[in-house]
């Protein structure tokens, strides 16, 4: 057993896996010091920057059951020792499970090899945690599937409401300055918008893609529009 291949877990990166479980239930986390996932629709692609550097990929196909695993331990400790599983340890009680590795081959869908390129920006603006908060309450209370970003003279407004209903309830709030001079709408799935709490700088291409960066949660996403 050498240092190489003992990796203590982080709740920042307990936190970050939680919420690319909501993306897509399995993950390959990759050797490095970068988890990566894409949803099964290809319609959300997350990555995230972590203080761990893990020796081998880890191929989980219920990412689920592995952080519920993981949720019996107060200090989760990996052991990468062994080429076919993986063992954790507790700090705090010496408590230890064995997790055996699945066939990367039964991952889907396969990750790209490089990072996604964010083509040119037609609008963005920053986007306050409790304002993302506020949204996505809005669309629970009304019950409504669509998140619009669009322009209403010089101001940038996020909107939640139903796109087929011209009398749904609604919910917006301005979120910046348009600095493109240019009239726009785009238009998400609120169940697209599965991202860690926190303040992000969106940017959105009229080439149907979106990107959400947040420097805090060291995390970016970036999400399909809809048509």
């Amino acid at each position: 057993m050498t240092t190489e291949t003992i990796v203590k877990l982080s709740k920042r990166t307990q936190n970050v896996l939680k919420n690319f479980a909501t993306i897509n239930k399995s993950i390959i986390i990759e050797s490095g010091s970068k988890v990566r996932t894409l949803s099964i629709n290809k319609n959300i692609y997350a990555s995230a920057k972590v203080t761990e550097k893990f020796p081998r990929e880890i191929p989980i196909y219920d990412l689920g059951v592995f952080l519920s695993g993981l949720s019996l331990f107060e200090n989760p400790v990996f052991d990468f020792t062994h080429t076919q599983k993986l063992i954790t340890r507790d700090e705090v009680t010496n408590a230890t499970t064995t997790f055996f590795y699945d066939e990367a081959s039964i991952i889907n869908p396969t990750l790209p090899t490089k990072d996604i390129a964010m083509p040119e920006v037609d609008v963005s603006f920053n986007l306050r945690a409790e304002t993302l908060n506020n949204i996505l309450r809005a669309a629970a209370v009304y019950k409504v599937e669509d998140l619009c970003v669009y322009n209403k003279g010089e101001k940038v407004h996020l909107m939640v409401c139903d796109k087929k209903n011209e009398t749904s309830n609604t919910y917006s709030v301005p979120v910046g300055k348009n600095e493109f001079d240019t009239e726009f709408c785009f238009c998400f799935k609120v169940e697209n918008i599965r991202i860690l709490p926190g303040d992000y700088n969106v940017e959105i291409s009229s080439n149907k893609i979106s990107r959400f960066k947040s420097e805090g949660n060291g995390v970016e996403y970036f999400i399909a529009l809809e048509p």
